[in-house]
């Protein structure tokens, strides 16, 4: 496999067309709390919203209206939001749950605790907090976030410890850091 030999590059946010524009604004503001830093028109046509919840970046999501040229299927795998904590998650789970915005999924990806849901647009949304723990991908297991966060952290780790590859998420990520030094020499 080649690597660039360009600069790392960072990903920072992900566009997305919306059927209903203000709906959408509202479901991203109203449900996962970001703000409107700016709106307007495209040079296509189409107006849009871009949407943050960092002081740092101008915008973390943009929304387009309309359909990019009537696409037959949804072209959105997932937008996928980090958190800070379990306890967010658990929060978050409870928020959705209590706001009728399911069906929710809770999966323990073995590297990750996730909640999956929908936007108005059925674009699939991601909630997630990194585990302290690596396991080769994919990785689907069953995740209640009605257990205390120190069951939850003993059943990903021993479903983690069971399976072949297993590595703390430092020595996964001193092993990613290790491996792209080498390919970008």
């Amino acid at each position: 496999m080649t690597v660039s030999r360009l600069p790392p590059v960072q990903f920072t946010h992900a566009g997305v067309f919306v059927t209903d524009l203000d709906r959408a604004e509202r479901f991203y503001t109203d449900v996962l709390g970001f703000i409107a830093s700016d709106r307007g028109v495209a040079s296509t046509g189409h107006r849009l919203v871009f949407l943050t919840q960092d002081p740092q970046m101008h915008h973390q999501l943009v929304i387009f209206s309309g359909n990019p040229g009537n696409l037959p299927f949804n072209t959105v795998n997932q937008l996928s939001f980090p958190l800070k904590s379990l306890e967010d998650l658990r929060t978050c789970f409870q928020f959705l749950t209590q706001g009728g915005h399911g069906p929710l999924d809770q999966v323990d990806h073995g590297n990750a605790w996730s909640v999956y849901f929908r936007d108005p647009d059925a674009n699939p949304v991601e909630l997630y907090v990194d585990t302290p723990f690596y396991t080769p991908q994919p990785c689907k297991e069953p995740l209640d976030l009605k257990q205390s966060p120190a069951e939850i952290l003993e059943r990903t780790e021993r479903m983690c410890r069971a399976r072949k590859g297993f590595l703390t998420r430092d020595d996964w990520m001193e092993t990613i850091r290790r491996r792209l030094l080498a390919e970008r020499r």
